[in-house]
């Protein structure tokens, strides 16, 4: 190596730690923030968190995803202990993943680059130049400042290093052409392995190399076309034409995907089209004002002729086709258009999700950012200097709204309304404000907060049961009459949400504690048939196991066990589980019926899952199970136990 060739390398690394330094200072206001979104619902957990067996219950119990997400929840658990401290240390981790996923990057462009015949210090420009463009962008905040969202960020980790081992098996195919296909093919399937088991569309990475390989690389040479074409056919189509085969066998929506999301898969689709050119936008405009947690309340588009859903639809059918039909001639503008729409395959397409989140671009933006940052070096030679300058200042430009958005992040309490204000159509938005108002003891701030956004937003009627909980709790001999009627109204319209589930149960363990006059635990029984009689509620399987688990409840807190047996019997029908094996054992134990417990736990075991560690938690529990229903027998009957 030349002494002019170190010194370009030495520069290249000086400039990426510079970039990684920039990209902390840029994140650390957020330091102060708190947990957000989805991050209580799949992390509190981690308070139970104190030995092997719940260590394992936590990691294997994921409900993020089909495949549960294990490597992404085993990763939080060296931070338990942390977690009743506040998301601070969480969100350190968070975002040192993601520099590291920036530097990862810089390293895969410049292999890329550099397998693309590019000169090296042209080819480390462009790596470096893209690794900190997409780092600095405010649409990724959310990838690393939502806690949980730490899947999402590790899932592209693992995609880089598979990227980074296929890469560097590939250039050795000129002089070892077994051992670079066996260390190709060893680096797809090991890295979109471990991907997919941190988030799933870390099963994508097959299309992603399949659309290198379609664009800015191309057929080796050192290779024949049979082998090439029996490798791709394997490794690249295969996959590729499973995912896309999944995405239409998950088309059309049954009836209780379109109850419950209020859209059909051809609404999402043209909803999409639209949130896709607003991904684009928010993410190469640096505006931190256009940037929000919360875009729950995005509009459906219900006709692709709705004027800008269908210039939407336009626009990407022609910029495919162009991508597809251009693909070699212009390599790098059908990169950013196919790599954008691969990586957005399984999350903006077919599968009944909701609808708009931002960290949905964290691997998908990386194809556009990578061509973007290599318009300077193919700019006249007399205009260079001044596209080099120019990204260096766009690349300043961005880290500076990063770094007010990242403020921002860090005064939740503060900024609570301006998000509220900027999302008035959010469910979320608005319970986030409701909740800071009760922590800062503006009770009657909240509930005006409640009120106004139901009254906005009536297929969020059911909050209300909030609201009635916090009556009983704050003002128990008040008049509710007009609460409860207003809910006896709404419930059987409402739309859906399984949050209304829970704010029933906790207003039942309100009345159970609580003298709320005119509430008590009939109150939320005819609540809870109200509810149920919304279709949207009543065709939803999961809700309704929830319903006769509720209703369960009601009945066991009046003594009623015959009653409580018989929802559980029809929860355990719906879906068996260990926790309603244990409310229905312990209501025959109540009775005495031991026999009858005895053989819900040995149904329990026939039930169990097929994963061999769930399946060894749940065999646990019903053993802990068994052994308390002899215990409290050889109580009820001293003499047997002499």
């Amino acid at each position: 190596m030349t002494d002019s060739a170190q010194r370009d390398r030495r520069i290249a690394t000086g400039l990426l730690i510079g970039i990684m330094i920039a990209g902390w200072l840029a994140y650390a206001p957020a330091l102060s923030g708190s947990f957000a979104l989805d991050d209580l619902p799949n992390l509190s957990p981690l308070a139970s968190v104190d030995d092997r067996i719940s260590a394992l219950r936590f990691v294997f119990s994921g409900t993020a995803g089909p495949l549960g997400r294990p490597i992404a929840l085993a990763t939080f658990l060296p931070q338990a202990d942390a977690w009743a401290d506040g998301p601070r240390s969480f969100f350190i981790v968070n975002i040192l993943i993601h520099l590291a996923n920036a530097a990862l990057l810089a390293a895969v462009l410049l292999k890329l680059s550099l397998a693309r015949g590019i000169a090296w210090r042209d080819a480390a420009f462009v790596a470096l130049a893209a690794a900190a463009v997409w780092m600095l962008m405010p649409i990724l905040a959310s990838s690393s400042l939502v806690v949980v969202q730490r899947m999402t960020t590790l899932s592209t980790t693992f995609v880089l290093l598979g990227l980074l081992g296929y890469l560097q098996a590939r250039q050795a195919l000129a002089t070892k052409k077994r051992r670079a296909l066996v260390g190709m093919a060893s680096s797809l399937v090991v890295a979109t392995l471990l991907a997919a088991l941190t988030k799933e569309n870390g099963a994508l990475m097959p299309t992603l190399v399949l659309v290198l390989e379609a664009t800015v690389l191309g057929r080796p040479s050192a290779v024949t076309p049979r082998t090439w074409y029996a490798f791709a056919a394997v490794f690249l189509w295969l996959p590729t034409v499973l995912v896309v085969g999944y995405l239409v066998y998950r088309t059309p929506y049954g009836t209780e995907s379109v109850l419950v999301r209020d859209f059909t898969s051809w609404e999402r689709l043209f909803t999409e089209a639209r949130i896709l050119w607003a991904y684009v936008f928010k993410a190469f405009v640096p505006a931190p004002g256009l940037i929000a947690p919360y875009n729950d309340g995005y509009p459906v588009s219900r006709s692709a002729l709705e004027p800008l859903t269908l210039l939407a639809i336009l626009a990407w059918v022609v910029g495919t086709s162009a991508a597809l039909l251009y693909r070699r001639r212009y390599p790098l503008g059908a990169l950013a258009v196919l790599w954008f729409l691969a990586g957005h395959l399984l999350e903006s397409t077919t599968l009944p999700l909701e609808l708009y989140f931002d960290h949905r671009n964290y691997l998908p933006l990386i194809g556009p950012v990578y061509a973007v940052c290599s318009i300077p070096r193919m700019v006249p030679e007399g205009f260079k200097r001044a596209a080099y300058g120019g990204l260096s200042v766009y690349a300043l430009v961005l880290a500076a709204a990063l770094f007010s958005l990242t403020t921002r992040w860090g005064h939740p309490e503060d900024y609570a309304e301006h998000w509220y204000r900027q999302s008035p159509q959010s469910v979320r938005a608005a319970t986030g404000l409701a909740t800071r108002q009760l922590a800062a003891s503006a009770i009657d701030e909240a509930l005006a907060t409640l009120h106004q956004f139901v009254a906005a937003n009536p297929r969020h009627g059911y909050l209300l049961i909030q609201d009635l909980n916090l009556a009983c709790l704050l003002a128990a001999d008040a008049d509710h009459t007009n609460r409860v009627a207003r809910l006896d109204r709404s419930l059987p319209e409402v739309g859906f949400s399984l949050t209304a589930g829970r704010m029933l149960s906790e207003l039942l363990t309100t009345v159970s504690t609580v003298d709320c006059k005119g509430v008590d635990a009939d109150t939320v029984r005819r609540l809870a048939d109200a509810l149920h009689s919304n279709p949207r509620y009543r065709e939803n399987t999961g809700y309704t196991k929830i319903h006769h688990g509720l209703m369960a409840k009601i009945h066991r807190a009046k003594g009623d066990m015959s009653s409580a047996l018989r929802h559980l019997e029809r929860a355990s029908s719906i879906s068996p589980s260990v926790d309603i094996a244990v409310m229905r054992a312990t209501s025959h134990v109540a009775i005495e019926d031991f026999d009858g417990a005895r053989r819900v736990i040995r149904a329990a075991r026939a039930a169990a899952p097929w994963h061999p560690v769930r399946r060894f938690l749940w065999s646990y529990d019903l053993d802990n199970l068994g052994r308390y229903v002899d215990a409290i027998e050889a109580q009820s009957d001293p003499a047997d136990s002499m």
